[in-house]
C-alpha cells in the first residue's frame, strides 16, 4: 500500500511502514496521523503480522518534525485538536500487543523524535540526529515528547534539549539510553529486521504482557502530562512568538521573539 504519506510493505511476519514525504523531510501532518491510526488498527487485528518497523523514505530524514506550513494556518483550537489526534495515535501504537520498532535513518526532530522514541525499541543509523527544536519556532511539542523524553533520559537532559535546541548524534543518543542500537547507515533496515526476528523467537503473549506492564508503570503520569502538553501547545498559537517563529523558519531567518 502506498499513499502520499505512507508506504506500507510486508515481509512474512513483519510489516514495514515508511514515512513518505521526502521532499519535506517526511514532515508529519494531520493526514499522516490519521493514516497511521487506520494502519495500527489493521495491524492489531492481523494474525499474520508479529511486528512493525517504522522508518523514513529517503536518505536525509526519518522525520524532521511536524509540517510547519500546515501548522502556520492553525488556530489555537485547531492546534489543540491536532495535538489530541497525535496523542491518540501514539497511545494506540503503545497499546499494541506486538512490538513496534523505529529505524531512524536520518533527522528525527520534534514530532519525528517523539514518534521514534514512542516506539518500543529504536535502532539508529550512524547518521541519525535527534533533537527537540519546537521552542525555536515559538511552540512546544504536542506529541508527547516532553513526557517520554524526560522519562527515558531524565528531566535535566530533556530540559537541555528543549531549552537550547541542540541536537544529539546517534552515538550520544545511544550512550544516554535514547536508542537501543547504532548501525552503519546501509545496514539500518536489515539490522532492525534482525532485531524484530529475534523478538519473534520469544513467546508473543509474554512479550505483549511485558510491553503492557512496562508501559503501565508510567501511563498515569503520561496521561496527566500529555493533557497539559496539548493545552499548552494550543496556547502557543495565541502568541506573537509562534507566528514570528514559524514565519522566520519559512523565510530562513533568525526569529525575533518578544515573549508575548
Amino acid at each position: 500500500m502506498t499513499s502520499e504519506d505512507l508506504v506500507v510493505e510486508t515481509e512474512d511476519e513483519l510489516q514495514i511502514v515508511k514515512l513518505n514525504r521526502p521532499k519535506v523531510l517526511n514532515a508529519l501532518r494531520e493526514k499522516t496521523f490519521t493514516e497511521l491510526a487506520t494502519l495500527f488498527d489493521k495491524f492489531a487485528s492481523d494474525p499474520h503480522r508479529k511486528g512493525l518497523i517504522i522508518t523514513g523514505v529517503g536518505e536525509r530524514a526519518f522525520s524532521a518534525g511536524g509540517d510547519i506550513r500546515e501548522m502556520m494556518q492553525m488556530t489555537s483550537r485547531e492546534a489543540e485538536r491536532f495535538g489530541r489526534l497525535a496523542h491518540r495515535v501514539l497511545k494506540k501504537m503503545e497499546s499494541l500487543q506486538k512490538p513496534v520498532l523505529s529505524a531512524v535513518n536520518g533527522l528525527a526532530l520534534g514530532a519525528g523524535c517523539d514518534l521514534a522514541i514512542a516506539c518500543d525499541l529504536t535502532v539508529a543509523s550512524e547518521r541519525a540526529i535527534f533533537g527537540e527544536p519546537p521552542p525555536s519556532i515559538g511552540i512546544l511539542t504536542p506529541f508527547g515528547g516532553t513526557q517520554r523524553l524526560s522519562k527515558i533520559i531524565g528531566p535535566k537532559r530533556a530540559k537541555y534539549l528543549f531549552f537550547t535546541g541542540e541536537t544529539l548524534d546517534a552515538n550520544t543518543a545511544y550512550q544516554i539510553g535514547l536508542v537501543n542500537k547504532v548501525t552503519k547507515h546501509e545496514d539500518l533496515l536489515e539490522e532492525t529486521k534482525n532485531l524484530a526476528h529475534k523478538i519473534f523467537t520469544q513467546a508473543p503473549i509474554a512479550v505483549g504482557f511485558s510491553k503492557t506492564l512496562i508501559n503501565s508503570s508510567m501511563s498515569k503520569m503520561l496521561e496527566e502530562g500529555d493533557k497539559l502538553e496539548v493545552e499548552l501547545y494550543a496556547k502557543c498559537f495565541d502568541t506573537y512568538d509562534q507566528k514570528e517563529g514559524m514565519k522566520a523558519f519559512i523565510e530562513k531567518r533568525r526569529p525575533v521573539f518578544k515573549g508575548e
